[in-house]
């Protein structure tokens, strides 16, 4: 398993409803769960399945063939963006996607907002995929693990599964687009108390 740190970027209507996110204790929650209120082990386990997976990456809007609705109302994952490195093989170089430009992309739903509220968060990736596995996330951004072409591969995802508990999330930044400058600057951080590290996974044991 790999320790990852990633950002998880959200359009949210204030501050208030910002912080709530962590002083709520829930986590960051997936949107099926988030309009369903209650789920089951039984559902979980259903909803899990490459093929809800390859429709979450690449036809997030798209109509659900089980349902008719539209796929990303109901998902059982979580977008987040740990950044990722893009070949350019005509100019002979690589471009790097960084995770908190990704995330502000996103959390300004492409620039129709002038705030973005950023989680940092990590989650445990497994080395292959394991979509049916709920408490370790996928690598999509991999192409040695993910090897059909997408066209968000540079967005750097990492697809968590139903929740991102609140003890992996380590804060909430808001950052607000600067129109004189034309860029982003943080407004402010706000500390989860409960935060977990992952130097807690160390493989570093002590001596009896």
């Amino acid at each position: 398993m790999i320790v990852q740190w990633c950002v998880k970027g959200m359009s949210l209507g204030s501050d208030t409803e910002a912080k709530k996110v962590i002083d709520d204790r829930a986590g960051i929650i997936c949107n099926w769960w988030r309009k369903k209120h209650t789920i089951t082990p039984i559902e979980r386990r259903v909803k899990l399945t490459d093929d809800n997976i390859d429709m979450h990456v690449n036809h997030f809007t798209d109509p659900d063939p089980a349902t008719g609705e539209a796929f990303h109302e109901q998902t059982p994952f979580i977008s987040l963006t740990a950044g990722s490195i893009e070949r350019d093989t005509f100019a002979k170089t690589n471009f790097a996607h960084t995770a908190r430009r990704t995330a502000l992309w996103f959390a300004t739903e492409f620039g129709r907002h002038e705030t973005a509220y950023l989680f940092r968060c990590w989650v445990l990736v497994g080395p292959r995929p394991a979509v049916e596995i709920e408490g370790v996330a996928e690598e999509v951004r991999d192409l040695n693990t993910y090897r059909r072409y997408s066209a968000y591969q540079p967005e750097g995802e990492i697809v968590a599964k139903i929740i991102v508990p609140d003890n992996h999330i380590h804060s909430c930044e808001k950052w607000v687009w600067d129109r004189p400058a034309l860029s982003f600057s943080q407004a402010w951080t706000h500390p989860n108390p409960r935060f977990t590290s992952p130097d807690k996974l160390s493989n570093v044991r002590e001596l009896i």
